[in-house]
């Protein structure tokens, strides 16, 4: 039960992250036809901000009532929505229509999130392993086939509407097979739950909410937003910064990619061995130099390298500050959904501010926000420490 559970997550996992990258590797032929510059562009990606972090907040609320299954289910048809309308808008080349499908989609995929995290962390619960690195590993190798197939279909000349259209299809029918081998009601609040919940002191219900689950939150948020702004931004600061191909710059952005899965693939056994709080204090390292040599713009040779370390010093912190949150099973689901949160409405909201001040300063300039995030995260680190159990 629990292989076929597993596989099916995984899956799940994987195709989110191809569809994501999909658009991703189309936005510098979607922003020439949208004609917009790059502040415009933000205030576009606010629309897929702003659909996520209400999909963030609903997913809690469907997965209360009816289990992670159906809110997976109900993800599936918002984000083939999306998908369709985001092409109708690079059709007519509409920014308006862009913005609207951008949050259909991302209602869709903040919903899909909490989700599929929960899933993974209730299986990595019941297997006694550590799962949600590789499940995030998937995520990333999603992302890396879909910017794949976006180079292919850019040098065969596939428009940017059949593209998406080609992908929302196979999104909506994998993951309506998937989710077939995901038991239902996992999370679902039961009776003697909000018995429970209602008899609870107002000291209790306050318990779960500690120095350390803040920590972790603060930590997800910048590391999360570092990878959001990777993922929503490489391509562009490529072109605009480097002065390379559309399809280069999708190439390039594989490259993150590649940094991403590499780090989550080795980084189980290498947690086993050095500990959280040691791995992660390397990768944030990685990603801080990976990203000021990017901004300083030495060379292509130079940005390639640097990306990858960017993107292997980033593949951590938000797994890890997930699997920290679970770490005691009484507050796993409460702290589990606010680390969820706070990381991906900071992967959310946060590059379209970059889009703003890429308009003053100039995309690479714009960069220097992010480091800084990577440099606060830093600080926050030591609190992935494992909790040591007290007899």
């Amino acid at each position: 039960m629990e292989k076929k559970w597993y596989y099916a997550i995984l899956i799940i996992f994987t195709t989110c992250g191809f569809s994501f990258s999909s658009w991703i590797s189309r936005t510098p032929e979607l922003r020439d036809a949208l004609h917009a510059s790059a502040g415009t562009m933000g205030v576009i990606l606010l629309g897929l901000s702003m659909g996520s972090i209400l999909g963030l907040v609903l997913s809690n609320v469907f997965v209360r009532a009816r289990g992670g299954r159906f809110a997976i289910m109900t993800s599936a048809f918002f984000m083939f929505g999306g998908f369709l309308t985001l092409a109708t808008g690079a059709m007519v080349a509409s920014q308006i229509v862009v913005f609207v499908a951008l949050f259909i989609f991302g209602m869709g995929a903040g919903m899909c999130n909490v989700a599929m995290n929960l899933e993974g962390t209730e299986i990595e619960y019941r297997i006694k392993k550590t799962i949600l690195p590789v499940l995030h590993a998937a995520f990333s190798i999603g992302t890396l086939v879909g910017a794949g197939v976006g180079v292919l279909f850019i040098k065969l000349g596939v428009s940017v509407s059949v593209h998406l259209v080609i992908v929302a299809c196979l999104l909506f029918a994998i993951l309506m097979v998937s989710t077939r081998f995901v038991p239902a009601g996992i999370g679902k609040e039961s009776a003697a739950d909000k018995k429970a919940n209602a008899e609870e002191s107002a000291a209790d219900k306050r318990l779960w909410l500690n120095k350390r689950t803040v920590a972790l939150a603060i930590m997800g948020l910048c590391l999360a937003f570092v990878e959001g702004s990777a993922n929503d931004w490489i391509p562009l600061a490529m072109v605009d910064g480097y002065d390379v191909s559309h399809s280069l710059s999708t190439v390039i952005y594989g490259v993150f990619l590649a940094g991403m899965i590499s780090g989550r693939l080795v980084s189980g056994r290498l947690i086993d061995t050095y500990g959280r709080v040691l791995l992660l204090r390397v990768a944030v390292a990685f990603a801080a130099i990976g990203l000021l040599l990017v901004i300083l713009k030495i060379s292509v040779v130079v940005c390639v390298v640097a990306i990858f370390l960017w993107g292997a010093g980033a593949s951590l912190g938000f797994p890890m500050a997930i699997s920290a949150a679970g770490d005691e099973s009484q507050y796993a689901v409460k702290r589990v959904s606010l680390v969820t949160l706070a990381g991906y409405s900071a992967s959310l909201a946060g590059p379209p501010i970059l889009g703003f001040l890429a308009n003053s300063f100039g995309l690479l300039n714009a960069f220097i926000f992010v480091l800084v995030a990577i440099c606060v995260a830093g600080i926050f680190t030591g609190n992935v420490a494992k909790i040591k159990k007290t007899a």
